[in-house]
């Protein structure tokens, strides 16, 4: 798949995927890879958070939905953004209260500027 890390903070995570490594029979983007790209993408928005409370737990994805908007026909972004700082302090909250967390999160895939897939997650931290 040979996913790239382009930018890598708590509030947010952006990857790249060349199409070269993921295209299926039509030259386009294989939806498996697209689905990976976004689900990985969220899963480090999660990983760059939890890491500064808890340096032993674990991070699952517990259920995702994704919409497939056009078919990509080139090198694509998935970005996932906290827009909501208080989603970290419930999860850091209710982590450290039962052990166990879930937060969901939205992962949007661009082409340049236009929007291709979105993705939306929830991940489940646990000890």
């Amino acid at each position: 798949m040979k996913f790239e890390v382009i930018k890598f903070e708590p509030s947010s995570v952006k990857m790249l995927a060349r199409l070269e490594p993921n295209f299926n029979h039509k030259c386009t983007a294989f939806a498996g890879s697209i689905n990976s790209l976004m689900t990985l993408c969220g899963w480090g928005v999660v990983f760059a958070n939890v890491k500064e409370f808890s340096s032993n737990s674990h991070i699952v994805i517990q259920r995702s939905n994704i919409e497939y908007l056009f078919p990509i026909e080139k090198n694509f972004i998935a970005e996932c953004n906290l827009d909501n700082k208080h989603d970290i302090k419930k999860l850091q909250y209710t982590f450290n209260k039962f052990n166990r967390a879930r937060i969901k999160l939205n992962v949007y895939c661009k082409d340049e500027n236009k929007l291709l897939s979105k993705f939306e997650g929830q991940y489940v931290v646990f000890s």
